[in-house]
């Protein structure tokens, strides 16, 4: 979500003085190409002037930077060929790669796929971490054998690089000998989880930024996986043949970033757009996308409902912006988190981003209650009005930023159910504004109580999701708000809440450690957070991995993942930035993600897998 950041990286793009604008780590190789002149030029005069405001169908240039090299090199050869044929093949490629910050897959380096004679894949439900949440109340609560007392036993296993990658966005999956991980570069790979080669892998048509779910289905186990061009995916988890594929794209910007849900026979799908970026264009006609949920048939991948989390379709205001352009509404409302199932009520849960167009709906910065079976909103409660926002309000904001010009401090963590030992359930959702909100699922969701744990930010606040045992609360803060717009001092750490009062029990203020690293280095914590027995495991933006004790915040184990892991390795192996995804502890085992080159993050391309020893 990191949208800010986005628009100040591509106007130092399409800068002619790109090497004197962008400070650059060439061991790092921070943006692909950067010093490609050549790209450069033929980015500024060619693509700016249709991806910055002169074609209303064409996707603002704020999004290439979560967009695939092969999905811009396939434009280019494909529905853009009339307007690059005047571009050589060479110059298409090295144009996809410097726009995007990835390689193509002809030029990517092979990874390290496993030997022949290994043991054949084996899935194990009580060995496994299989979806976002860990568990359908999305508590990331996990059992395992790591608790306080064995963490000197804890050690690096093994790391494995993705080949080309500057981020690794897709949380893994595991069951008993495998693990389930998208990359950057449009691969979704199956892992050996002893020895961290490739078993096999599949390309598809966009960057996996959510969690695969592993499944079985009808006695077969299924992974399902979305990616970035809004496509679904069900493979046969043994083999990687792709069973079916479904476009979702009921709109052309929708994406697919949130993890899906799969549960009973049914696949419940976050929707989420990238029209957030085309308030910038002001010859966009904005805006109509409206988010929400969709539910497919595991089996089929048949659409059993669809529930917008705008009701009605966005109408003329009857205003115009500074181009002449109808501004529409209500629009927005995007779905960026893994629903959260409550078989109880009979409902999923989801948290709602903000409207892309004044007035901004009433069901932005939401928590919406929706009915499991046949769909429909059930009840909502809203934190915050008028937060109607896009691009338009950093790039443009005479033409294209809405009236209202809100804070956009979406839900992007995943809500939490909690049932507490005296048979009474709570509600939790955490927001960019550095809130933790407490609802009564029993009564329409009646706000119990909320807490502000943090000054807010556009990458959070709360920004990607919490923790809990059943007693207490755990939130991450990151407080990272890029251009100052937010007053006040940030408050970055971990902090535990009691679950039934919102109580503080303790905070932990991680150690400032970014001197020397850039301006893309922050402490705070942005990454979703997990617990096990004893402890809580939180990934900083740092770099820096943390085991706390739950009941003290007491800091037991650290790591640092900011570092180049390439010693015997034929592939360039290093860590950066802890953001989106965060660790997945299973049984022996904690696999971490590390780099994040996007929204102005470190860039990276590993994961980590530590394991107790004996």
């Amino acid at each position: 979500m990191n949208k800010i950041f986005i628009a100040m990286l591509i106007s130092l793009i399409s800068s002619p003085s790109l090497n004197a604008s962008v400070e650059m780590d060439d061991k790092r190789n921070l943006f692909s190409g950067a010093a490609d002149q050549v790209s450069a030029s033929i980015f500024n005069e060619t693509c700016m002037g249709c991806h910055s405001g002169g074609v209303p169908r064409a996707p603002h240039s704020t999004t290439f930077a979560a967009m695939s090299a092969d999905y811009i090199l396939n434009t280019l050869n494909g529905i853009m060929s009339s307007q690059s044929s005047g571009l050589t093949k060479i110059q298409k490629v090295k144009l996809a790669e410097f726009i995007t910050g990835s390689k193509v897959s002809k030029n990517l380096p092979e990874p390290n796929f496993c030997r022949k004679d290994l043991a054949p894949i084996k899935f194990d439900q009580n060995n496994s971490y299989s979806q976002w949440g860990y568990d359908r109340q999305n508590t990331r609560n996990s059992d395992s054998n790591i608790n306080s007392q064995n963490l000197k036993k804890l050690k690096l296993k093994w790391v494995f690089a993705f080949p080309g990658a500057t981020r690794s966005r897709s949380q893994p999956s595991v069951s008993g000998n495998v693990i389930f991980i998208g990359g950057q570069n449009s691969y979704l790979y199956a892992l050996d989880r002893e020895e961290g080669c490739v078993r096999w892998r599949t390309k598809i048509e966009g960057e996996v930024r959510s969690a695969p779910v592993i499944e079985i289905i009808n006695g077969q186990p299924i992974v399902f996986a979305g990616d970035y061009e809004g496509n679904l995916y069900k493979f046969n988890a043994i083999t990687g043949e792709n069973i079916w594929t479904k476009s979702l794209r009921y709109h052309p910007r929708v994406i697919l970033t949130g993890s899906v849900r799969v549960y009973d026979g049914v696949i419940y799908v976050p929707l989420s757009s990238r029209e957030w970026a085309d308030g910038a264009n002001p010859d966009y006609e904005c805006c109509t996308f409206r988010g929400g949920v969709m539910a497919l048939d595991a089996n089929t991948g048949d659409e059993l409902w669809k529930t917008y989390s705008i009701p009605v379709p966005a109408k003329h205001t009857g205003k115009y912006n500074k181009s002449g352009k109808k501004i529409l509404a209500p629009s927005g409302v995007p779905v960026w988190n893994s629903p959260t199932i409550d078989n109880k009520r009979d409902l999923i849960y989801v948290g709602t981003g903000e409207s892309y167009t004044s007035p901004a709906a009433d069901t932005s910065d939401a928590i919406l209650a929706i009915d499991k079976t046949k769909g429909g909103i059930v009840w909502s409660f809203q934190a915050q009005t008028g937060d109607a926002w896009n691009m338009g309000c950093f790039i443009s904001p005479s033409s294209g930023c809405p009236e209202e010009d809100g804070p956009d401090w979406d839900f992007g963590a995943s809500t939490i159910l909690v049932d507490l030992d005296n048979n009474k359930s709570i509600l939790f959702g955490g927001r960019k504004s550095g809130h933790v909100y407490a609802l009564d699922p029993d009564k329409n969701g009646k706000l119990l109580w909320s807490k502000k744990i943090g000054r807010g930010g556009f990458a959070g606040g709360v920004h990607w999701g919490m923790t809990t045992d059943g007693k207490s609360i755990f939130a991450g803060i990151s407080d990272r708000t890029y251009i100052n717009k937010f007053p006040g001092p940030a408050t970055p750490g971990v902090y535990s809440l009691d679950a039934e009062t919102g109580t503080l029990n303790w905070k932990f203020e991680p150690q400032d450690r970014c001197e020397g690293n850039g301006p893309a280095c922050d402490r705070g914590i942005s990454a979703a957070m997990s617990s096990t027995n004893d402890i809580v495991v939180a990934g900083g933006m740092d770099g820096w991995l943390y085991i706390l004790e739950k009941e003290s915040g007491k800091l037991l184990w650290e790591f640092n993942t900011n570092v180049d892991f390439s010693k015997n390795k034929d592939l360039k192996a290093y860590g950066g930035t802890i953001e989106g995804v965060g660790p997945v502890i299973v049984k022996d085992n904690i696999f971490i993600n590390s780099g994040y080159q996007y929204g102005g993050n470190m860039p990276g391309n590993v994961l980590l897998n530590f394991e107790l020893t004996d």
